[in-house]
């Protein structure tokens, strides 16, 4: 988690600000996965820390991959 709690969120940085804090295919995901309800969860949140700084890539892929698979995006 990051240690500056005035940091904007990674996830709502790539929302709502157009930045790009992670790699293209995992952004699409979190893209695809935004617009359904419930999708990103706080553990996925949490996640999002680790991705920003290139850390656990390839877990964040498999798990993002699943979940778009379940929520059918």
């Amino acid at each position: 988690m990051s240690n500056d709690s005035s940091k904007e969120h990674p996830i709502r940085a790539m929302l709502l600000q157009g930045k790009h804090p992670f790699p293209k295919d995992i952004e699409d995901m979190l893209r695809r996965l935004q617009m359904k309800p419930g999708a990103i969860t706080t553990e996925l949140a949490m996640d999002a820390f680790d991705w920003e700084r290139g850390e656990r890539l390839e877990v964040g892929r498999k798990k993002l991959q699943a979940l778009c698979k379940t929520h059918g995006v």
